[in-house]
């Protein structure tokens, strides 16, 4: 018989001791989910550690963790198996897409219960002849996601490596910017494990120990072509935004030189609108002409840092051909492999010791029409009306548009440094629409924790609102302040084709006011700019609680901002519609 040392065994850690250990080591604080069965171990293994916050359903917890990944640099998402994890698998996809580093965790059947034996949630019918534990995994790992169950002591004495497993799953999405899906089973969570050493700060857990030798020859042909421009530009791609560090070295290079810059679609909310060298968000005949005249018509050297490898079509003015950057001729691409960008970050550290002489200033200040009072508000104006508050006020809003007509025309907002780093978060691939209030939610408890005097700003069409709307219990449970914008028309309006009764998302006897107060808040419709901007600026000074303002919308050209008139035709356009194919066509020969 082996004799085991009962001494080495009670000096190893629990599994839930390791995890809490990893966790905390990347600074998770907050873990969004619904309980179960199968995760019942698990909240007693994080109940003490962390801030268990519930949510209405576990797709709104996922999306909420892929909020909080956003502006917190880690996400961190728990449910009970299959029944519980599949309908994170939306969220997932998004995570995926937007580059985000989310941790999706999931209880699971206990080691010892595997067999032939179909367990509840299992995804088998009646008639099945084999047991399928694995839906969950393979649905994840189908989205090209890493996922895996750990696995517990497979001999006596030889305790198991879950608690390693463990940290290295959580170190691979935080280092690659990606989530990974874990799935726990509930009778190993208390089980000893191998005991782990951690590294001794995350400059270590990350640190590839590799020095790029090409740095000097890019840094070289950059410094050469800067000398040789008159105007150039930095152009800022969506990967850049988790980075802080790298944000940070990047904004002081283009302080040093003078050099103005600006942001993919994707990447909007990164800097400050309002800092006296950026163009803002560019997108070629979507973009403000006024911002579009230094990029297109006089800038001759483009520095592209962080953006997507693949063009897409919403990135890239939806194929208009328009967009000038994408083809720039005189043009260095950075589009980083390493781990957390290192090799970007080593070319601009060397940059900043380059012998680059500052330009002249090269863009001036843009001017603003201002909206008059009386004015009926609708998506033609009411970013322009947001804009003029932001202007005069010294609290940044953080902007949380829903997919939709909302989002298209946030890209005119004006996006003011905020204190989270981020002014502007949505779901930009256009991955799912339902996200802004879990995405709302992850930004409230944060200025709440912190005590920031931030503004979180939703801005929704009734379509997108309603059917996320039960977040709003955890919104008055928490105590959570936002400001709502709520765009109405009934109507799923984005790409809207024919009175068909399936794009009615409400009713016009619906009270949204009295919804809004029976969860504490205070609402108001407003239908002019004079009401409009009385209410928000009340709502902006009490900062405190659930506040909504219902535009009533009406959803004809007149009323519509430019992003939308042109969306609208381009999704018209790819259904064959004669009279928007012919109009796509002269959006896109157009003359730059």
């Amino acid at each position: 018989m082996m004799k085991i040392n009962e001494k080495y065994i009670q000096s190893l850690p629990t599994l839930a001791e390791s995890m809490v250990e990893t966790l905390k080591f990347f600074n998770v604080k907050r873990i969004y989910g619904i309980g179960g069965d199968f995760a019942v171990n698990l909240i007693k293994a994080f109940e003490q550690n962390f801030d268990l916050l519930p949510s209405s359903n576990e797709m709104h917890a996922a999306f909420s963790a892929c909020g909080q990944a956003e502006v917190e640099g880690i996400g961190c998402c728990m449910t009970t198996y299959t029944v519980g994890s599949l309908p994170c698998s939306s969220a997932a996809a998004l995570a995926k897409s937007e580059k985000l580093p989310v941790i999706f965790i999931s209880g699971a059947p206990g080691e010892a219960e595997v067999g032939t034996t179909a367990i509840h949630h299992t995804v088998t019918s009646s008639s099945s002849w084999n047991v399928d534990y694995d839906a969950s995994l393979n649905s994840f790992k189908g989205l090209g996601i890493r996922s895996e169950r750990l696995q517990g002591q497979r001999s006596a004495g030889q305790p198991g490596l879950s608690g390693e497993q463990f940290f290295q799953l959580v170190l691979h999405a935080y280092t690659h910017n990606e989530p990974v899906f874990i799935e726990i089973p509930r009778d190993i969570v208390f089980a000893k494990t191998q005991s782990i050493q951690l590294p001794a700060s995350m400059k270590e857990a990350v640190s590839d120990c590799i020095s790029y030798k090409s740095t000097d020859i890019i840094v070289e042909e950059i410094v050469e072509s800067l000398a040789q421009a008159k105007a150039p530009l930095i152009y800022i791609g969506e990967g850049l935004k988790l980075n802080k560090t790298l944000q940070k070295t990047i904004l002081t290079f283009c302080e040093r030189t003078n050099i103005p810059f600006v942001s993919s679609w994707f990447a909007k909310g990164i800097f400050d609108d309002y800092h006296p060298l950026s163009l803002a968000a560019y997108n070629g005949v979507f973009s403000d002409e006024e911002k579009r005249h230094y990029i297109e018509q006089k800038a001759d050297y483009v520095l592209e840092v962080a953006t997507s490898i693949n063009l897409m079509d919403a990135n890239s003015a939806f194929g208009t051909g328009t967009h000038v950057l994408a083809n720039f001729e005189n043009k260095t691409v950075l589009n980083g492999t390493a781990k957390l960008q290192a090799d970007i970050q080593a070319v601009f550290n060397k940059l900043l010791l380059a012998n680059v002489i500052p330009y002249a200033p090269m863009i001036q200040k843009s001017t603003q029409q201002q909206i008059a009072q009386g004015e009926k508000i609708d998506f033609h104006n009411v970013i322009s009306v947001l804009n003029e508050i932001q202007d005069q006020s010294e609290v940044p809003f953080i902007y949380l548009p829903e997919i939709g007509n909302s989002y298209f025309a946030s890209y005119s907002l004006k996006i003011k440094s905020s204190s989270l780093g981020r002014g502007w978060l949505s779901n930009a691939w256009y991955g799912a629409m339902g996200t802004s209030m879990p995405y709302a939610r992850a930004v409230c408890e944060v200025l709440r924790e912190q005590k920031l005097n931030d503004v979180a700003v939703v801005i929704t069409g009734d379509g997108g609102f309603h059917f996320q709307l039960n977040e709003l219990i955890h919104f008055m449970q928490n105590d959570l302040s936002v400001i709502i914008v709520y765009m109405r028309n009934n109507i799923f309006h984005l790409g809207k084709n024919s009175d068909a009764k399936i794009y009615q998302c409400s009713n016009a006897h619906f009270d949204i006011i009295k919804l809004i107060e029976s969860y504490g808040g205070t609402a108001k419709k407003c239908s002019s700019k004079a009401e409009f901007t009385h209410f928000f600026d009340i709502c902006v000074k009490e900062n405190k609680g659930i506040k909504l303002i219902e535009v009533p919308i009406e959803p004809i050209d007149a009323y519509q901002c430019k992003e939308i008139k042109l969306l609208n035709t381009y999704i018209s356009a790819k259904n064959g519609v004669p009279t928007a194919v012919q109009r796509w066509k002269e959006i896109s020969n157009q003359e730059l």
